[in-house]
């Protein structure tokens, strides 16, 4: 049986966050790792009159952006279409109190794109918005309102079994990003306990048919040097037969197909 050389968790020049690496210098890098197929994943816009919670407004695309993006990885998809197989997708946010808002960006940009992802990022805690990994002192923030390392973290996993069992239209996504993102900053925040939702949460996305992105970013962070999710993890969605997608969460172009010869 033939295993795609597959990076299916790719950003750009268009992320606001990210670096201005050309989207050629990504495509080269991953010809370069002898990679066959690249899913360029870039953060989408937020819905219409939601605030961006991060401080420098920079968590997704503008929509002018988003139809530049999308433009350019067309043509290149076709430049390229003799080397590698381009997917053009989005990295769409579940918006915890705006399903709506949620459901309607994916309307907007799911006909255009051949591939996507669904991630949590933000958990709306009382009246705001938290940022789970934006930083060891915003996490930080939500160990603090929740009382513990281990809440946090199954606050955590009760926003991703809402994601995966919420309708969210016949373009949503069907795979989810980096699924224990909470652990980016395990080395200052260790668990106290398991999360005791964890098991139930790895059922829900089996039962939804969700694909989970192995996703490698956090073995090349400080406080983590673990896959999201982790290897014990890993093994546990194999024995539940979830289908899964490496990822390289690559921001600059260097970083596509890294990692992928991790052990677990």
């Amino acid at each position: 049986m033939h295993l795609m050389k597959w990076d299916g968790h790719v950003h750009s020049p268009y992320c606001p966050h990210g670096t201005k690496d050309s989207l050629e210098a990504y495509i080269e890098h991953a010809l370069l790792q002898g990679l066959e197929r690249i899913s360029f994943t870039e953060h989408a816009p937020l819905p219409e009159g939601l605030t961006d919670p991060a401080p420098d407004n920079d968590s997704g695309m503008s929509f002018a952006t988003a139809e530049r993006y999308i433009e350019e990885l067309k043509t290149l998809r076709e430049t390229y279409k003799n080397d590698i197989e381009i997917r053009i997708g989005m990295e769409f946010d579940y918006w915890e109190n705006d399903v709506d808002g949620t459901r309607d960006i994916i309307a907007r940009y799911g006909p255009e794109l051949t591939d996507g992802i669904l991630s949590l990022h933000y958990l709306w805690i009382e009246d705001r918005y938290y940022m789970v990994d934006f930083s060891k002192e915003s996490f930080g923030e939500i160990v603090t309102t929740l009382g513990s390392v281990t809440a946090a973290h199954e606050r955590y996993y009760e926003g991703i079994q809402a994601l995966v069992m919420t309708d969210l239209g016949k373009h949503q996504p069907k795979r989810l990003g980096h699924l224990t993102l909470p652990t980016k900053f395990i080395q200052a925040y260790p668990l106290e306990s398991n999360p005791a939702n964890l098991d139930d949460t790895l059922r829900k996305i089996r039962q939804a048919d969700f694909t989970l992105d192995v996703n490698t970013a956090g073995l090349r962070k400080p406080l983590c040097g673990l896959s999201y999710p982790y290897p014990e993890l890993l093994q546990v969605t194999q024995s539940l037969s979830i289908p899964l997608v490496y990822g390289s969460d690559a921001h600059l172009a260097k970083d596509v197909g890294a990692d992928f010869d991790m052990k677990w």
